[in-house]
């Protein structure tokens, strides 16, 4: 250990980047001596207000407050929130104020945090010495900002202002704080867009995100502090009560008008998208744990479509601190009080059917695939779609899952009957007519969501570019919808690019996403078609996160356990290493399964697990089906809450149907990133095995009419190989032992 190894990084660090701002951390109080004498700024870790101070030092140092003009010797002489503002005061601010900044790279790094990175890009590298006065470098900043903002908008976030908001406006701010997870994602994508001409790259098609405003987190302080809310928000009160409470509180008065005025000019229907701090971030994304509401936007009233709009922002508030919000961050090492919360508000991708408005297609792509079929690799990626509306994807319910590098291996519809079985029947579309859920918050964000058949799809000529026959005839599938037969969606215009290039789009994007984040990444996606010639295809960025998964290799040889030895074992895992502390199983029981009673068994786990987190005993997970699905005849619909502490689960087989892994889902994402341990029973090949025998010989600790939960006398020994995709739960007593050098 190296007592000085701090202050010898931040002297290695100033060397090569003098002006870097540093912040030193320590309890020991003589080292803010220390931190004066490097001249970086310093905190005590004990300090009441940690948290206060660390926000201060960003605000000032990292450029995420005013840009404020300082003398050299610390007077403010002015002060700039936005673009327009910077430039009115470089225009009259001291020679001395703009000399200290340029050798600090302030201006560069206070456009770097606003995801001005194109300006703060050409900004950095000048230095004033390179200009032969300051009236000249004065003069390169004002034509350098001015030329910036006149230029196409593309790629830009602006700030909203009232006099010269435009409702096809790509992307603007509201308030002055951070962007959030889902709002940085977006404006890394715009900027990608605008800064590669990205938008008309295929014939035919625009790549884009759809017109976004986003309400900053520094709104959110605000209506939080000025409502008095931060104690009944931490509280142990139910989901209604805390909604009822924010409902009722007021959002700041200038943020109500710039809304007024929003509302007045958008006239599409609106989604409203929660955007946090910790959502979508590089290390535990958060996906699917906030709320969305979709607004049809169209009652006559602008009074009333105002306060439908503040009504969603107030529920997205609230579900920062709902139960199944407060149960994943209790599994991170994150804390409530971190928390900040953006909202994201963006037009609605699809065409308007009647009372009905859905996307052509919709889904979502990664980069890498857990489960690669056979001649591919997982960076080859996978993509599931469906017709309508994401959310069936990503609550787990029928899609069509392939990959973009191969799109015709469709390996889930291997004969006439898993085409049947499998292929999606039903689609989801939002209402128009149909009261928005901020009206009624009791009947839940999806309320006005409403599941569609074939047959409406045939009305409204939206099934025949996605859409297949089954004759019974001679027993085949053909692509179209024309021949008699039963109808069904197997996207056959898409992946065969006859109707839209989907495949092509999403290989490219992907590629594109990943090589700008440097790592694997998500994303969730629309099209819509159009008819006209003069108006071209639509292809909707929605979401983009990265992918967290730990690429730790444990080097054992799975395949040479003996299979009796085990509880499971299977060629079909995620997870890394050693999985240790587990002494508890709950396991759904074979015998008392039945598919419709899954919403049944979901609450009962989450009674035992309520019960075992109190304990703070982990837990292995064993159940057929798909975990976490919203198709309750896939599996248990259970929510992140009910199996919160799981270390370790099982998807076993359904007896009688093949169900595909549950890729895509947010619920899989959170599982993905925490680590736990998730093995695959179904389509898991030769190589696997559930002791089902093992199991019911166990007696239950305790067991509800669907569930047993069973105390074992010693921990279990579970190992993952992520190389491989093998792993093993070793039965109490026995071990898996790495093999010598």
């Amino acid at each position: 250990m190296d007592a000085s190894a701090g202050s010898d990084l931040i002297r290695w660090v100033l060397k090569d980047t003098p002006d870097m701002p540093i912040l030193m951390t320590s309890r020991e109080a003589e080292n803010s001596s220390v931190a004066e004498e490097l001249g970086v700024a310093f905190i005590n870790k004990g300090s009441p207000t940690l948290l206060h101070e660390v926000r201060q030092f960003l605000k000032d140092s990292l450029g995420f407050g005013d840009f404020l003009f300082r003398m050299p010797d610390g007077e403010i002489v002015a002060r700039a929130g936005d673009l327009r503002s910077l430039l009115g005061a470089l225009e009259s601010v001291p020679d001395e104020s703009i000399i200290y900044h340029a050798c600090r790279n302030d201006f560069s790094m206070w456009l770097m945090a606003r995801t001005e990175f194109e300006l703060a890009k050409a900004l950095r590298p000048r230095r004033p010495n390179e200009f032969e006065s300051t009236d000249e470098l004065r003069a390169y900043l004002l034509k350098s900002l001015r030329d910036y903002r006149n230029r196409t908008r593309a790629g830009l976030v602006e700030e909203f202002f009232s006099d010269t908001f435009e409702a096809d406006g790509v992307f603007t701010r509201i308030g002055t704080g951070s962007l959030g997870g889902k709002g940085r994602g977006l404006a890394f994508m715009n900027s990608l867009v605008g800064e590669y001409r990205i938008e008309h790259r295929f014939p035919g098609v625009r790549i884009q995100v759809p017109p976004t405003t986003v309400i900053a987190t520094d709104v959110f302080d605000r209506f939080m502090h000025e409502n008095d809310l931060e104690v009944l928000a931490l509280s142990d009160d139910d989901d209604a009560t805390i909604r009822e409470a924010f409902l009722r509180a007021s959002l700041p008065d200038e943020i109500v008008k710039e809304l007024r005025t929003f509302i007045e000019r958008v006239e599409y229907p609106l989604a409203v998208r929660s955007s946090s701090l910790l959502e979508d971030s590089s290390y535990q994304p958060f996906a699917g744990i906030y709320q969305t509401y979709m607004l049809p936007n169209n009652a006559p009233d602008l009074e009333c479509r105002l306060e439908e709009l503040c009504s969603a922002i107030r529920l997205v508030y609230a579900s920062t601190y709902c139960a199944d919000s407060k149960s994943y961050i209790d599994s991170t090492p994150n804390r409530l009080e971190d928390e900040k919360m953006a909202v994201v508000v963006q037009q609605v991708t699809g065409r308007i059917h009647g009372d009905y408005l859905y996307p052509d297609a919709a889904g979502v792509a990664r980069s890498y695939d857990y489960y690669p079929v056979k001649d591919l690799e997982p960076e080859d990626g996978v993509a599931s779609a469906v017709l309508g509306m994401g959310r069936m994807v990503t609550d787990g319910g029928r899609c069509i899952r392939f990959s973009p590098a191969a799109p015709g291996k469709l390996f889930q519809f291997s004969s006439t009957e898993a085409y049947i079985e499998n292929s999606q029947r039903e689609f989801y579309a939002l209402d128009l007519k149909a009261p928005p859920p901020v009206t009624t918050p009791d009947a839940g964000p999806d309320s006005n969501l409403a599941l569609l058949d074939m047959e409406t799809a045939m009305e409204h000529d939206t099934l025949a570019p996605v859409g297949s026959v089954y004759s019974a005839e001679n027993d085949r599938i053909y692509d179209g919808v024309h021949r008699p037969g039963v109808k069904m969606v197997t996207m056959a215009g898409f992946l065969s690019g006859d109707r839209f290039p989907l495949p092509d789009i999403l290989r490219f994007l992907l590629d594109v996403g990943r090589a700008g984040l440097s790592t694997h990444i998500e994303i969730e996606f629309a099209v819509a078609l159009h008819e006209s010639r003069e108006q071209p295809h639509e292809f909707a960025f929605l979401q983009i996160r990265p992918l967290v998964f730990d690429v730790a290799v444990e080097d054992l040889e799975l395949s040479e356990i003996d299979a009796d030895d085990t509880i499971c074992i299977s060629e079909r895992t995620l997870g890394h290493g050693s999985i240790a502390g587990i002494r508890d199983i709950v396991v759904v029981k074979p015998d008392a399964f039945d598919r419709s009673k899954t919403a049944e068994i979901a609450t009962e786990i989450g009674v035992i697990n309520a019960a075992l987190k109190k304990e703070a005993r982990p837990y292995l997970l064993i159940g057929p089906g798909r975990w976490g699905s919203a198709d309750h005849w896939l599996g248990i619909p259970v929510s992140w809450a009910q199996i919160s502490g799981a270390r370790c689960i099982i998807e076993d087989e359904v007896e009688g149907i093949t169900i595909e892994p549950s890729q895509g889902t947010h619920f899989f994402q959170n599982i993905t990133s925490f680590g736990i341990g998730y093995f695959t029973m179904h389509s898991a090949g030769a190589f696997a095995k559930l002791d089902h025998d093992w199991l019911a010989s166990q007696k239950p600790a305790f067991e509800s009419e669907h569930v047993s939960h069973i105390r074992l006398p010693s921990e279990l020994d579970i190992l993952v190989n992520s190389r491989t995709g093998l792993g093993a739960i070793m039965k109490p007593g026995r071990s898996v032992v790495a093999p010598e050098e």
